[in-house]
């Protein structure tokens, strides 16, 4: 037995028993049905066209669902998680990021962690990357150390982790030890006028407590990645259920004090950056001339792209001398 079908544009409209069923090129089972129909198999046709009956495989084969079931390994998997990821393959969306996103999280020693992680995201809004991770705000003083201690660098490009037995894993220990990340509702429970926001980028692996006070709304980890500074107003960071990072991000990274030398790389740099001429006459070998050349096309790029100084050229220090001699020679009187 065939059935009648016709492939349109980005769909597939195949007739089953007198009534039409499209599915979306997006669609996980898109590439099945087209395989089955060219292959004349319609009994595959049949069982994918219907979502109770299918059995679908993905990513590593960790993850299947068949009909209104997840399964890991082969072994039930209930909760948010599953029921989300079953409504959206049925609603025909890619779920290629949530399936990332479990892989990950099932590499998290902590069931605890793996049974509240989802829920938590869900509940504060906060989006996952499509690698399996997720997004999350962070307040820091303005010079991007963390608030609590003013110990650690959070610039934009860095990664920040402790060791993960560090970190309290107890959810009731509401405030303790650990790498912090919160939902929009937290932000203004912390930090001061001059604070600023940037946006982390978590491993589910890595998030080992959700404390119970502020309705859920912080978390703690061992580890993220600054990939920003939030250059919009917090409650437009996120307007997808799944972003490479958040709208208007800012990357530039906090200033750092420049390295301070009398060498003539140095002295090339900090001519370059300052627009002065260029002049290496001062040095005779030609390994102090490649030296001041290198130092002043590096001062001329980071000066053009607007970069922070990163050397500066001090002369080296003269020892005091007097005329009787090496200082510091007591005088004779």
């Amino acid at each position: 037995m065939s059935y009648p079908f016709i492939i349109q544009g980005s769909n597939v409209t195949v007739v089953i028993d007198g009534k039409p069923h499209t599915i979306a090129k997006t669609h996980i089972t898109y590439t099945k049905v087209v395989d089955a129909i060219k292959a004349q198999d319609w009994s595959t046709v049949k069982q994918i066209i219907d979502p109770v009956k299918v059995v679908l495989n993905y990513g590593a084969g960790n993850v299947s669902i068949q009909g209104s079931s997840m399964f890991w390994k082969g072994e039930p998997f209930a909760g948010v998680l599953a029921t989300r990821m079953i409504n959206m393959l049925e609603e025909g969306f890619d779920i290629s990021p949530m399936v990332h996103f479990m892989e990950n999280l099932m590499k998290n020693p902590s069931k605890r962690a793996v049974d509240e992680l989802y829920g938590f995201l869900e509940k504060n809004n906060l989006p996952l990357t499509p690698d399996g991770h997720f997004l999350a705000y962070k307040k820091v003083r303005n010079n991007f150390l963390d608030i609590h201690s003013g110990t650690m660098d959070n610039s934009p490009g860095t990664t920040v982790e402790m060791e993960r037995n560090k970190v309290d894993d107890n959810k009731d220990q509401t405030c303790s030890t650990g790498l912090h990340f919160c939902g929009l509702s937290y932000l203004d429970h912390f930090g001061g006028s001059d604070s600023r926001v940037v946006i982390v980028k978590i491993n589910p692996a890595d998030v080992v407590s959700i404390p119970s006070d502020y309705n859920g709304a912080k978390g703690r980890a061992c580890r993220y990645e600054v990939i920003g500074e939030m250059g919009v107003s917090a409650e437009n960071a996120f307007d997808k259920s799944v972003q490479s990072n958040a709208n208007g991000t800012k990357t530039v990274r906090a200033p750092v004090e420049p390295k301070v030398n009398h060498g003539p790389f140095s002295k090339g740099y900090s001519d370059g950056y300052f627009s002065k001429d260029y002049n290496d006459t001062s040095y005779v070998t030609y390994k102090e001339q490649r030296a001041y050349e290198d130092g002043y096309d590096a001062g001329v790029i980071d000066c053009e792209d607007g970069n922070p100084e990163r050397y500066r050229y001090q002369p080296k220090s003269v020892t005091p001398t007097t005329s009787s001699g090496v200082w510091p020679f007591p005088n004779k009187g």
